[in-house]
């Protein structure tokens, strides 16, 4: 993923945020770092909770690009260890905003939203499929 949005091949990120994930896990956590801590930063001031249901957008700046973020929240995370397979629904839900945000070149990591092979319905809305 990362090197995707060095390369610009991508715009954004549609991420998965739990309400008891902390520290920040998968890919929202690996674009943490990257972004110097802003989505930690979000979880602090409470813009950001994970709760069931919640959808934000957060465009970020990084080597003169603007990049967009959409992260919808996952609930309760019964397991630390074993990450569940999130609703078809909660990823229609991300899908349907980026439609009405309009935003292209949007990209999804396979292991967050545990995407299978057969994953042409999000690619035919051009929705870019990263591990």
């Amino acid at each position: 993923m990362d090197y995707a949005l060095s390369q610009s091949k991508i715009s954004g990120v549609m991420l998965l945020c739990y309400e008891n994930d902390r520290p920040l896990q998968g890919s929202l956590a690996d674009l943490d770092w990257r972004f110097n801590g802003h989505f930690t930063q979000l979880l602090k001031n409470q813009t950001l909770t994970g709760a069931e249901g919640e959808v934000l957008f957060t465009p970020l700046r990084w080597n003169q690009h603007v990049f967009h973020f959409l992260i919808l929240g996952g609930g309760f995370l019964d397991s630390e260890i074993e990450r569940p397979i999130r609703s078809q629904k909660l990823f229609e839900i991300g899908l349907q905003k980026i439609d009405e945000l309009k935003l292209s070149r949007m990209a999804a990591s396979r292991k967050d939203w545990n995407i299978p092979e057969d994953h042409a319905g999000a690619t035919k809305r051009g929705l870019w499929i990263v591990n």
